[in-house]
């Protein structure tokens, strides 16, 4: 339930907000920066345990990284369309720039648990239940691999780079998506009954996504084996 209500208020709010964040790059940024900070402070004074529950709901879509995620599945589901409409188009403009919300977002997801989950990884791993290692360790892996998908998503960055260059960089997002669902499956494998609904959206949404890129592939190749029969035929 948790993913489905973070994919309708990404989904929601950017197809709302695509023109101004494209207008006002700069402004969304601070604002974001702005609730990130907000959750830190939620997070660290306590005052999280005191907040009514449909409001702690909402605020640990944002803390517990299930904002950032849909954000994620939202731009890598933007890579397998081969031909795009007017919703899809206005989504794509913005590509960019919620990628670079979503590192952000994730990064603060990382600060907060990562203040108490990797320092006892570190310290006294052996206390630690094998699935919250494991997912440390994913947690580790997605950072450093996120880092550089996040600098270069800055157009600044990205004009400065050699297009193969840049390119060849971005196919870490593959693998990225991918450890993103290993590590949320390492953590719902800790109590299986209670998270058996997520299980199968978190599931469903992969595979889909799985799919729909192999048909990707597929249908690139057969284009690409179309044009150099072409080139082959006689003027």
């Amino acid at each position: 339930m948790n993913l489905i209500t973070a994919l309708i208020i990404t989904g929601v709010f950017f197809y709302l907000t695509a023109n101004l964040l494209k207008k006002y790059t700069k402004t969304f940024y601070i604002g974001f920066y702005l609730v990130i900070l907000g959750m830190l402070l939620i997070n660290s004074s306590g005052y999280y345990q005191k907040l009514d529950p449909v409001l702690k709901f909402y605020v640990d879509l944002f803390q517990r990284g299930v904002i950032s995620t849909s954000i994620f599945i939202i731009v890598m589901y933007l890579g397998v369309f081969t031909k795009h409409n007017d919703i899809t188009k206005r989504f794509y403009r913005i590509r960019g720039e919620m990628s670079i919300i979503a590192c952000l977002m994730a990064l603060t997801h990382n600060i907060l648990f990562g203040v108490r989950y990797f320092v006892n990884f570190f310290k006294s791993p052996e206390l630690m239940p094998i699935q919250v290692k494991v997912a440390s360790i994913i947690s580790i892996v997605l950072i450093i691999l996120m880092i550089p998908l996040f600098i270069t998503s800055f157009k600044c960055v990205r004009k400065k780079m050699r297009a193969k260059n840049w390119k060849r960089l971005q196919r870490f997002s593959y693998l990225f998506y991918m450890l993103i669902y290993i590590h949320v499956m390492v953590l719902f494998s800790m109590d299986v009954e209670k998270n058996k609904f997520s299980i199968v959206v978190y599931t469903l949404v992969y595979v889909t996504y799985l799919v729909l890129r192999l048909r990707k592939y597929a249908l690139s190749g057969i284009r690409e084996e179309k044009r150099i029969i072409k080139a082959k035929e006689p003027a």
